[in-house]
């Protein structure tokens, strides 16, 4: 209960902004059961961000199309229905990593992790004839752009829709101009 009130409250109104007491008071418990846990504010604030789980299982099972246009349509939707269900904490690294190395770290991992798990499920479509470099470097901006508009701009719900000329345009890119279906 700890967490997720920490999660919550440092989501509305950021880390600086929450002591440890209003934690505590929100998640009904002793102030001191907080520190009982997590010797510092800070070693809450970094569970809070360590306990998201990793995209590599997620964005894997978007694999099922056979195609580079299906594949990225899976993962774009896939993608953005994650973040915004995990919204607070994306919020939270996003806002944090700015000051704090180990959050920017951590960031830093969850967005090559991501990057690397859809370079991979992009490599394993059936009409891929792109070299290695040019599908990391379309994993890199399907990540970059879908994290932007969901935990930035918070338009997690027209993901797919936004993305449709993106989609086609790396699709293109990664099948030599093939239009398959």
């Amino acid at each position: 209960m700890i967490i997720e009130t920490a999660e919550r409250l440092f989501a509305e109104h950021g880390y600086d902004a929450t002591s440890t007491a209003r934690i505590a008071t929100e998640a009904g418990v002793p102030s001191g059961l907080v520190f009982y846990h997590f010797a510092t504010k800070l070693d809450l604030l970094l569970a809070v961000v360590q306990e998201r789980p990793a995209p590599r299982e997620v964005l894997r099972s978007t694999a099922r199309g056979r195609t580079v246009r299906r594949r990225l349509r899976a993962i774009v939707a896939t993608m953005a229905e994650e973040l915004e269900h995990d919204r607070a904490a994306r919020i939270i690294v996003f806002r944090e990593a700015q000051g704090r190395p180990e959050i920017a770290s951590r960031a830093a991992e969850l967005f090559a992790e991501a990057t690397e798990t859809v370079a991979c499920v992009l490599t394993g479509a059936d009409d891929v004839v792109a070299d290695p470099a040019r599908v990391q470097a379309a994993a890199e901006l399907v990540v970059s752009r879908v994290f932007l508009d969901t935990v930035a701009l918070g338009q997690a719900e027209t993901a797919t829709h936004r993305h449709a000329e993106m989609i086609d345009l790396i699709a293109e890119s990664l099948t030599g101009g093939v239009r398959a279906e």
